[in-house]
């Protein structure tokens, strides 16, 4: 049986950070970025050698609020075009072999 450590918000940070610099930004790019992870919040700063650094800026409740995704409309799941209606969606490629 696997099992799985809960990843730290620490290390999930520093990943997404490091994904970010593999991909071409620089740290002045990511300076002051936040993190928001749970009730904790972490922001990535540079040091004095240029180095981010996650510090810890917990005080006291987070509450974030969010705009709702929208739905995507009525969709063929096998080739994917768009109908007006979910009875078209469904029938679009319901009898192809």
């Amino acid at each position: 049986m696997i099992t799985r450590e809960k990843t730290s918000a620490q290390e999930l940070a520093e990943k997404w950070v490091n994904q970010q610099l593999e991909s071409g930004k620089t740290a002045e790019d990511l300076h002051k970025t936040m993190f928001v992870y749970g009730d904790s919040v972490m922001e990535a700063q540079m040091d004095e050698q240029g180095t981010l650094q996650m510090k810890n800026k917990n005080e006291g409740s987070i509450v974030i609020f969010r705009t709702p995704e929208p739905q995507p409309g009525p969709m063929c799941r096998c080739c994917g075009m768009d109908y007006d209606n979910e009875k078209e969606a469904l029938q679009c490629c319901a009898y192809i072999d």
